[in-house]
C-alpha cells in the first residue's frame, strides 16, 4: 500500500512540528478535507488548540502503594476508586477458591463497577464543569469506605441505587501500551480515534483519516445506542474536552519503585478491564500474565446485566444470577489490556492475546 498524500504529510509535521498541522503548511488542506466531511471544526479551533500537562491523579492504598492515572475527562479517578473500593475487602488468592468464594468475590467486582459508571455520569472537562468535589470523592479512601458499605454481599439492586445521573454511551477503538525502562522509569500511555477507523473518513488532500472524537461528546435531546439520556456535563462546547474512558495507570510500591504499569483499550470496557487486571494481579496472587488472560466479566450500569466473555464459568454466573444479577455473552474480550509487572526485582510484561501481539524487551 502507498499512500502518498500522508506521506507528504508526516513530512511536513516532521519538519515543521505540531505548528505545521496547527497553524502552517497543513492547515489549509486540513481544513479543506475537513470542510469535504461537513466536519464542524473552525481554524480557530486548530489554533487555539493546546495540549495540556496536567497532574496525575493519585490515591494511596492501604498497603502503602501508590496508584498515578488520569484525571479528568479521562477515567483515572474511576479506576482509582475501583481501586480503593476492593483494597478495603483485603482479598487473598482465596477468594477466589471454590464456587461460593469466586461468585462472593466477583459479586464485590461487579457492583463495585456499577458504583464507579453511575459516578462518571458526572464526569466531564474540569476546565468546564466543577468536577473537584467528585474527583476528592473518587480519590478517598472514607469515599471508598462508604461505597463498600452498600454493596451487599447477598443481593445486587436496581439502577437507581447506585445513583447515576444519567448514562453515556460507550466508545470501541483505543491503544495502550506500557513501558518500563532499564533505570525503572515507567510509561502508561493510552492512544484513541474512537470508533474502528474513526469516523471512516480520509482527507484526499492530507492522507489523514480523522477521528470521531466529538462522539464521546453527549448531545441535548440525543439518547445513545442503548436509548438513555446524555450526560448534561458532557455536553458540547467550544474549546471542551470530551469524557473519555481511557486511564493508562502506573502503581509503584511503598519504597517508590514501580509495581505495575497497565492500561487498555476497548471503549467504555477500558476501566473495569484494567481494574479487573489490576486486582487479580496484586491481591488474588495471579502472574501478570495469567491476570491478562483470565475471562472478563463487565458492568456499565446500563444496559443492566453483567457481560461476560465466552467460557466464562457457568456455575459462577448461576451463582450471581441467584444474587440478581443478569447476563449476558457479549465481546468483553473485545478490551485489551496491556501490562507489566515487577516482583523480586524482575519485570514481567503481558501483551493481551485477545489482540495478538507479544511484549517485547531489549
Amino acid at each position: 500500500m502507498i499512500l502518498p498524500e500522508l506521506s507528504e504529510t508526516l513530512r511536513k509535521i516532521s519538519e515543521g512540528g505540531e505548528a505545521a498541522f496547527y497553524n502552517g503548511s497543513l492547515t489549509d488542506d486540513l481544513l479543506k478535507d475537513l470542510e469535504d466531511i461537513e466536519s464542524i471544526i473552525t481554524k480557530e479551533d486548530l489554533l487555539n488548540y493546546k495540549a495540556l500537562l496536567k497532574t496525575s491523579s493519585e490515591i494511596t492504598l492501604d498497603d502503602g502503594m501508590k496508584v498515578f492515572s488520569t484525571p479528568p475527562p479521562a477515567s483515572g479517578v474511576l479506576l482509582s476508586f475501583m481501586l480503593n473500593v476492593l483494597d478495603g475487602y483485603n482479598l487473598t488468592l482465596s477468594d477466589l477458591e471454590g464456587d461460593d468464594n469466586t461468585i462472593r468475590t466477583l459479586h464485590r467486582v461487579v457492583e463495585t463497577f456499577k458504583f464507579a459508571y453511575a459516578k462518571r455520569t458526572d464526569l466531564a472537562d474540569e476546565n468546564f464543569v466543577n468536577v473537584t468535589g467528585l474527583v476528592a470523592n473518587l480519590t478517598s479512601r472514607a469515599f471508598a469506605d462508604h461505597i463498600r458499605s452498600l454493596i451487599t454481599d447477598n443481593s445486587t439492586h436496581n439502577i437507581s441505587y447506585y445513583g447515576p445521573t444519567f448514562y453515556d454511551r460507550f466508545t470501541t477503538s483505543t491503544a495502550h501500551l506500557s513501558m518500563v525502562d532499564e533505570e525503572g522509569n515507567a510509561v502508561a500511555v493510552t492512544s484513541t480515534i474512537n470508533a474502528r477507523f474513526g469516523s471512516k473518513r480520509r482527507g484526499m488532500r492530507t492522507g489523514i483519516v480523522f477521528n470521531d472524537e466529538m462522539d464521546d461528546f453527549s448531545s441535548p435531546n440525543i439518547t445513545n445506542i442503548f436509548g438513555i439520556p446524555p450526560s448534561p456535563a458532557n455536553f458540547i462546547k467550544p474549546g471542551k474536552r470530551p469524557l473519555s474512558s481511557m486511564c493508562p495507570t502506573v502503581i509503584v510500591d511503598p519504597q517508590g519503585d514501580v509495581r505495575l504499569v497497565v492500561g487498555g483499550a476497548g471503549g467504555s470496557r477500558i476501566t473495569t478491564a484494567t481494574a479487573y487486571v489490576a486486582t487479580r494481579e496484586l491481591w488474588l496472587g495471579e502472574s501478570v500474565d495469567t491476570a491478562v488472560s483470565a475471562l472478563r466479566l463487565h458492568h456499565q450500569l446500563l444496559p443492566d446485566y453483567i457481560s461476560y466473555e465466552t467460557g466464562f464459568d457457568q456455575k459462577v454466573l448461576n451463582g450471581l444470577e441467584q444474587l440478581g444479577h443478569k447476563t449476558k455473552s457479549a465481546n468483553v474480550g473485545k478490551s485489551i489490556v496491556q501490562a507489566i509487572s515487577r516482583q523480586g526485582g524482575m519485570l514481567y510484561a503481558a501483551s493481551d492475546f485477545r489482540k495478538g501481539g507479544t511484549p517485547d524487551g531489549y
